[in-house]
């Protein structure tokens, strides 16, 4: 296909775009960049060696998924999550992920649910590890997108992930290694469910299981308990905190 010099300037444009993306995203999520951080345009651009135009397209789709807001005079800033947005947001994973279990629990086939087992037994090992490589967070996406891709809506599983993308960064922040062993309970309770084929147990535990964590982080953050993530071999504070991240 023989394409002008101004399609493959495009093209161009478009894999650094998504390459900035890409690098702003995992930072946010994984909460390098937190709340309330400055996104300096000109100061990404020359770290990441590109011109400021892919570093502009990547902070708008950012934008437009929550994960950032734009202030005329003031600049980009990581967004920042209150208890009304919360509520908000997990009211809405709520109703499209009933929906997407309900539609995975007649699709899940017997390998798909002996990866989902797999997946659970590690979580189980690895439930009190925390760190910077929080393997139980990774194993907690991978078993949950197992479910959300079974219900065959390629937009319902683009959706919740975006969704999960814009609290998973506070559950990491406020949250971290406590109050896991509820919600891997609940994991092992969806898993059953799922094997079981019974779409209504699917329903009802995927909605309660996220109420949790959405109460878990409402509690948190009214308590003030945001901290610093511990680093890599530091142990998780000893603090009780509410029950289910997710």
């Amino acid at each position: 296909m023989d394409l002008t010099e101004a399609e493959r300037s495009a093209v161009r444009s478009v894999s650094r775009k998504d390459a900035v993306l890409a690098v702003l995203r995992a930072g946010i999520i994984d909460g390098r960049l937190g709340p309330g951080a400055r996104l300096d345009q000109n100061e990404i651009a020359q770290s990441l060696g590109v011109s400021r135009m892919p570093v502009r397209e990547a902070l708008k789709q950012l934008e437009t998924e929550g994960l950032v807001v734009v202030y005329p005079y003031r600049g980009v800033e990581v967004a920042r999550l209150d208890p009304e947005a919360i509520t908000e947001l997990f009211g809405i994973r709520i109703a499209l992920e009933r929906l997407a279990v309900s539609r995975a629990a007649a699709n899940l086939t017997a390998p798909h649910l002996k990866a989902m087992q797999a997946i659970l037994k590690k979580m189980d090992r690895s439930v009190t590890l925390g760190g910077v490589d929080d393997p139980w967070m990774r194993q907690n996406r991978e078993f949950h997108t197992i479910i959300n891709e079974a219900s065959d809506w390629p937009r319902l599983v683009e959706t919740i992930d975006q969704f999960r993308s814009n609290v998973e960064r506070y559950v990491r922040y406020y949250l971290r290694t406590r109050g896991r062993e509820q919600s891997q309970l609940e994991h092992w309770q969806l898993y059953e469910a799922c094997a079981k084929r019974d779409p209504a147990a699917a329903a009802t535990i995927i909605e309660q299981h996220l109420q949790n964590t959405a109460d878990a982080l409402i509690e948190a953050i009214r308590a003030g308990e945001a901290a610093p993530a511990p680093r890599a071999g530091e142990a998780a504070p000893a603090s009780k905190p509410p029950a289910a991240t997710d």
